[in-house]
């Protein structure tokens, strides 16, 4: 019976390991996220589409250049009177006209409009690609948590089953025991109960444990249905400086260099407001050719023309009504805003991180106290176990020293993944989850 009592402690601190099912690595899990997750695709196109967004080519750099092209038939029934008396009676007079031409514009000046458009949409890709780290970043903390979450059930039910074990033996020895007339009927149907038990918690546990791998593969955009053991260590991280963290929040939380990715937006929106007080300058050059086909009732029979337009335009509103003016006040107000924005998650973070700090050293705390939980739980048993044998206590008495030991097992393994995802937070609140993988 030690030997099985050593074997149940040794499950929470190596984790169970079987050949039937396929293994998946923390590393493993987080690179099909990467590679396959739906937000983070959506993510990474998005930054595609402001790249785009933020080149000249978008934003009116280049000279524009149209072409245009018509053709006219026409068959009248006419009656021309000349003013030499002649007349002249035509039915379905044919005529045509073609034309074509190539035109060309360019804005020399806008008022630095396009150049603050240009800026604006660089900030706006460094926005999407920071957009796109977050998104990542929750990704990997649902990553995290879908396969820590496994990997406890999956310790849990291994004692569990361990546990029921126990119950299975002890039935039978107790069926033995009334054979030889030391043991009641009383004694039997208690362990056909705890049998009972058991297996049924053994059964719950697995469905967890099944609901549980659906999720990490919904999470890895994997087949829903696959089976496969995870890794049950834990490794905490060495030398873990609250103070290092701290000193760099400011320029590597995500949801802050957002927000200060916000505030150089309304920054550049200012400068935007400002724009249609100056002129805008553009030059247009077009060419063009006609061909015309008359009836002869017509002054000329065909005409031909080709040539060369150019003009230079200013365009400059002088009074806009004052909406120029609200538009300048409320950008300014926008701008104060996005600053009161970064102070105030400023703050929001710094809580969060206190918060996530001592919830970690609590976690911390009361894992290494349950540790004394499992082995008093563990001696406390081993001498219920030869009690027992020796009739010195009842199976109930038995029983519950068996329900402590289990108790003790798994809440000293919860308190060790509560641990581990509490450090994982803070290193996501520091922006450095990248940094909790061990």
């Amino acid at each position: 019976m030690r030997k099985r009592i050593f074997l149940i402690i040794s499950i929470f601190t190596i984790g169970f390991t079987s050949n039937a099912q396929e293994f998946l690595s923390k590393e493993r899990a987080i690179q099909m996220a990467l590679d396959k997750n739906f937000n983070i695709k959506i993510a990474n196109n998005s930054i595609e589409i402001a790249e785009g967004n933020a080149s000249k080519e978008n934003l009116g750099f280049n000279p524009t250049v149209s072409v245009t092209g018509g053709a006219n038939y026409n068959l009248d029934n006419s009656n021309a009177v000349f003013q030499d008396g002649r007349e002249a009676k035509l039915t379905l007079a044919a005529s045509n006209s073609m034309n074509a031409g190539v035109g060309l514009n360019y804005v020399i000046f806008d008022g630095f409009n396009r150049q603050y458009n240009l800026e604006r949409g660089l900030q706006t890709y460094t926005a999407t690609q920071i957009n796109a780290r977050l998104t990542l970043e929750n990704v990997l903390l649902q990553v995290f948590n879908a396969y820590y979450e496994i990997a406890r059930l999956e310790v849990d039910t291994e004692s569990l089953k361990e546990i029921l074990s126990i119950s299975k033996e002890r039935l039978e020895r107790a069926r033995t025991s009334y054979e030889y007339g030391v043991a009641t009927l009383l004694d039997i149907s208690n362990a056909e109960v705890d049998v009972n038990t058991d297996s049924i918690a053994v059964l719950n546990q697995q469905q967890l444990l099944r609901n549980a791998r659906h999720n990490l593969n919904f999470i890895l955009n994997s087949d829903i249905a696959a089976n496969y053991r995870v890794d049950t260590n834990v490794v905490f991280a060495p030398l873990l400086s609250k103070e290092a963290l701290l000193s760099g929040i400011k320029g590597a939380n995500a949801q802050l260099l957002l927000a200060s990715s916000d505030i150089r937006l309304s920054e550049i929106d200012q400068k935007l407001t400002m724009t249609s007080k100056l002129p805008t300058i553009s030059v247009n050059g077009d060419y063009g050719f006609n061909r015309s086909q008359n009836n002869s009732a017509s002054f000329l029979d065909r005409a031909n023309s080709n040539g060369l337009t150019t003009s230079l335009n200013l365009s400059w509103a002088v009074f806009d009504g004052g909406r120029r003016r609200v538009q300048e006040q409320n950008a300014k107000i926008t701008r104060m805003n996005q600053e009161l924005n970064y102070d105030l998650l400023y703050q929001q973070i710094l809580r969060d991180f206190e918060n996530a700090w001592s919830t970690y050293q609590n976690r911390l705390t009361i894992w290494k106290a349950l540790e004394q939980n499992v082995i008093t739980s563990q001696l406390n048993f081993e001498r219920s176990e030869e009690r027992y044998r020796l009739r010195q206590i009842t199976s109930l008495d038995f029983r519950q020293a068996q329900s402590n030991l289990i108790t003790a097992l798994t809440s000293r393994n919860r308190a060790k993944y509560d641990a581990k995802l509490s450090e994982i937070q803070v290193f996501s609140i520091a922006g450095k989850i990248q940094d909790a993988v061990y």
